[in-house]
């Protein structure tokens, strides 16, 4: 078995466990929300130490297994690899707005990745046709605003300033089927690139070489994604946002062009 050596920004079983129990007191009322789509269930988090049983390697920092008894929220040992890939994509806008960067260094995008699949496990979702760009930015996008201040604040601003840089590139916005295409690439790399993750020094040349574009862009339009949504979100009256939540979660989150009109609208 190959040695993980991405020892920073452990998560600790006593911060799993708190992160997902609160997820699941917020995830409560969602379901509610969600009507015939809620599959509600106890959630427990996993870590996962062998890397033989990671899905992507270092790539993925959390993931479902909702065949186990209770229902878990896999997760690895360590996001330190994971923070340094979401630093890379995200840095353009880092670059103008460094004070964001400390965003990178704490555990909030850590918390994220558990507490979102804690909602996700207990939806019943797409069967096919998932995007994990465009269906799941909801899933992001609601472990964002579950974040505790500032960071909940620092994070959304994060993301909207990840869709001003991209509808400012050249290039502009990428289209429906080019980010499908992304993510297809990316999931590609991911398991062809899974096994030189796991050893910190070629980890890191494989940070700092071009081989990462498409998973860097699948990070990125998927930053995007849930920026998109939180625009929509924000213009929404206060009292009028639980039936917007409503409206997501047991309708829109089940439709094949998920968040489509949102992506191609550059209003």
């Amino acid at each position: 078995m190959v040695m993980n050596e991405w020892g920073g920004s452990r998560i600790s079983e006593e911060q799993a466990n708190a992160w997902v129990a609160k997820a699941q007191r917020h995830t409560a009322p969602l379901l509610e929300l969600a009507g015939p789509v809620a599959d509600q269930a106890t959630v427990l988090p996993g870590r996962v130490d062998s890397t033989e049983d990671w899905l992507y390697g270092n790539f993925m920092l959390a993931w479902l297994d909702p065949a186990a008894e209770p229902r878990r929220v896999r997760h690895l040992p360590s996001g330190s690899f994971f923070l340094e890939l979401l630093r890379a994509a995200y840095a353009p806008v880092l670059s103008r707005r460094p004070e964001l960067a400390a965003l990178l260094e704490d555990e909030s995008r850590l918390e994220m990745s558990l507490t979102n699949d804690v909602l996700q496990i207990q939806l019943r979702g797409r069967e096919l046709g998932y995007s994990m760009i465009r269906h799941h930015a909801l899933m992001l996008f609601v472990a964002a605003l579950w974040l505790d201040e500032p960071r909940r604040s620092q994070w959304l601003d994060l993301y909207d300033e990840l869709v001003t840089y991209v509808d400012e590139r050249p290039a502009g916005r990428p289209s429906l089927d080019e980010i499908a295409e992304v993510e297809t690439a990316a999931f590609a790399d991911f398991t062809a690139l899974a096994a030189r993750t796991l050893v910190h020094t070629e980890a890191r040349t494989l940070l700092e070489s071009q081989e990462l574009s498409h998973i860097l862009d699948y990070q990125l339009y998927a930053g995007v994604a849930i920026g998109l949504l939180w625009r929509e979100y924000r213009a929404v009256p206060e009292a009028e946002r639980e039936a917007w939540q409503r409206e997501q979660l047991s309708d829109r989150y089940l439709r094949s062009d998920y968040l489509e009109q949102n992506w191609t609208d550059h209003s």
